[in-house]
């Protein structure tokens, strides 16, 4: 669980509002970095996989048909539940382990595993064994991926719909990441 004073610090050098911060968090992962079994949150994404794997020139028509549910090439919203997000990852690391851990979003933030460098890390291995120590590592490797990112302005600003635009990808819209981040900033900004 990461303190009060560590939202804090972390909003002073992104120069925001705690809310901001905890409205990201809260539409990323419900606010929370680990499931209520301790695992880390993680969400695999099949359509990146398959960018992964061509860009270590591999070829993954070659799989398609045994991995269906971990590999296909156009964005879809039927990820699945969170229970099952380990068991993908883990099936698809069977094909190429790298590729595998880059294709996931890690933590609080969700973080995707190929943002291993923006967040602060030499490899996306590193990532993961930092995220699993705990949220405050999350909420570092957060801040560090903001500057990397210079999404500051965006969220000083609380332009979700800019915010969400880069951090979430063109298909923020359908999922209203920004219309949600908004309710939320408002409901931690009234709490606060």
């Amino acid at each position: 669980m990461i303190s009060e004073n560590a939202f804090e610090t972390a909003a002073a050098a992104l120069g925001c509002e705690v809310a901001v911060i905890k409205a990201v968090a809260r539409v990323e992962s419900a606010g929370a970095g680990f499931d209520n079994n301790g695992k880390l949150k993680i969400l695999f994404e099949p359509h990146i996989f398959w960018q992964q794997l061509l860009a270590k020139n591999i070829n993954p028509q070659r799989y398609a048909t045994v991995y269906k549910d971990v590999l296909y090439p156009q964005y879809r919203t039927d990820h699945g539940a969170y229970d099952v997000q380990w068991n993908k990852l883990n099936r698809a690391r069977q094909i190429h382990e790298e590729a595998a851990l880059k294709s996931a979003s890690y933590g609080m933030f969700q973080i995707m595993g190929f943002n291993h460098a923006a967040a602060g890390y030499d490899t996306v291995a590193d990532m993961v064994v930092s995220f699993n120590a705990g949220e405050q590592a999350q909420l570092e490797g957060f801040v560090r991926f903001i500057c990397h990112q210079q999404l500051q302005v965006a969220l000083q600003q609380k332009d979700f719909a800019a915010f969400a635009q880069k951090y979430n990808g063109a298909a923020y819209a359908l999922n209203a990441y920004d219309k949600k981040m908004a309710t939320y900033y408002l409901q931690f900004k009234h709490n606060d």
